[in-house]
């Protein structure tokens, strides 16, 4: 009996304590986020013309490159010129001790004034035995004789002086003379050694005008044609392009890579380039009308290229792009967006796909 009436005045003082519990506090609504209008310049999507390329790569070498022998015997007496010094056709590369050279030379002089005066002397003998022969008061024995002799003494005045030229040479090439203008690329010998004919004593490189040695695919070789225009980069020089002209194509493919070996004339007056520079070049082969966008609408982001396009509601509607060339401040579309597209120019960071979109005032 005492239990039941305790448990009833519980179940009354918590219904009563319900009854006065206080209203909870209202619930604030969150906070409405105002919306963003994006405010730039815009331009249009046009058709424009782009270059078509053939891309290729190779390697540059020397219009004249000769490693320049001997051609003499003798001990080298002076080297004048070093690596990199600048030679014109016929300046001296290496001087050799022509001494004996020259005694050879003066002993063929002699032989040949010796010649020469045999010749005379055989000359005179047939001119004064002529009318005695016609006389019949020598013999035709003894004036054919005569006749013989002197034309012998022609024929040893010519090998005399064919000596004599030899030994004129030997002197000459005991100076050894660069047979074209250009570089010094390398000096071979030192003073004191002796040379013989074969030897090599430097390599001269004219460099003022290069040949780009390019391979081109098989598949490729139809399009090509003498004339065309090929731009080209080098490590050295990577934010630099040079240009040249496609001068010669090979006559055959290679077996081994399938290949054709073409070259390119490039003018190098300003001497940045040098044989040996490999080379990743481009050969024009015709032009293409593409769709295009001024550089200042792409946003570059990674690998990945974003234009944005001014819809009819005037929203903002992001597309990622596929670029091709560039060409006087505008760049190839080649998809993703169309000719007449109006596109939002220099982009903000703020911009994104399906904002407002209000033109600049």
């Amino acid at each position: 009996m005492k239990k039941a009436l305790y448990t009833t005045l519980v179940v009354s003082s918590l219904t009563l304590a319900a009854c006065h519990k206080p209203p909870a506090a209202p619930t604030e609504a969150p906070p409405q986020t105002a919306a963003i209008t994006i405010q730039g310049d815009t331009d249009q999507a046009s058709e424009r013309s782009f270059p078509r390329y053939l891309r290729v790569t190779g390697q540059l070498t020397g219009k004249n490159d000769a490693v320049i022998a001997a051609d003499a015997t003798g001990r080298v007496l002076t080297t004048p010129v070093e690596r990199g010094t600048q030679v014109a056709a016929g300046d001296v590369l290496v001087t050799l001790d022509d001494r004996q050279a020259k005694l050879s030379l003066a002993e063929a002089n002699a032989a040949l004034e010796l010649a020469k005066a045999q010749l005379t002397l055989a000359k005179n003998e047939q001119a004064r035995n002529q009318p005695l022969a016609k006389m019949k008061a020598i013999s035709d024995s003894d004036y054919q004789k005569l006749l013989t002799e002197a034309s012998a003494r022609e024929a040893d005045l010519a090998a005399t002086q064919a000596r004599r030229d030899l030994a004129q040479k030997a002197v000459d090439d005991c100076t050894i003379r660069a047979v074209f203008g250009g570089v010094v690329s390398e000096r071979m010998v030192e003073p004191g050694e002796y040379l013989r004919p074969d030897s090599a004593v430097a390599r001269v490189v004219d460099i003022s005008q290069l040949r780009l040695v390019l391979n081109v695919p098989e598949t490729q070789v139809g399009v090509l044609e003498t004339g065309r225009t090929v731009e080209f980069t080098t490590a050295a020089y990577p934010d630099q392009r040079f240009t040249g002209t496609l001068k010669f194509l090979g006559a055959a493919m290679r077996e081994s890579s399938r290949d054709l070996v073409v070259e390119a004339v490039v003018d190098n007056a300003s001497g940045k380039l040098r044989p040996g520079f490999f080379c990743d070049a481009r050969i024009l082969l015709r032009e293409e009308k593409a769709v295009a966008v001024p550089d200042g609408t792409l946003r570059i982001e990674g690998s990945r290229r974003k234009v944005f396009v001014i819809t009819a509601e005037n929203t903002l509607s992001e597309r990622l792009v596929e670029i091709g060339d560039s060409r006087d401040g505008f760049t190839e579309i080649r998809r993703g967006v169309a000719t007449g597209e109006k596109v939002l120019l220099n982009p903000s960071p703020e911009a994104t796909d399906g904002l407002a979109f209000q033109p600049a005032a």
